[in-house]
């Protein structure tokens, strides 16, 4: 019973979940040998401010990427 995990940016709406799941599904059932019912997959929506990447966070890529200033994010009392 395979289980797979994909963390992704949130935003992606249902039908691309769909695909993600439906693709995932197909292709681990046919590599692994098993039927499509014993495949799992879990897709969790991670916002951007709460994932980084070479040391930034993901958002502030994102704005950076599209020439804005991302919101300001909870600090947790933090300067």
């Amino acid at each position: 019973m395979p289980v797979i995990s994909v963390d992704w940016w949130k935003g992606n709406d249902r039908a691309r979940r769909q695909e993600l799941v439906s693709e995932l599904t197909a292709c681990v059932s046919r590599i692994a040998g098993c039927p499509e019912e014993a495949v799992t997959v879990i897709v969790r929506d991670v916002d951007p401010g709460h994932w980084g990447k070479g040391g930034v966070l993901a958002d502030v890529l994102q704005a950076d990427a599209a020439g804005a200033t991302p919101a300001p994010q909870d600090t947790g009392g933090q300067p």
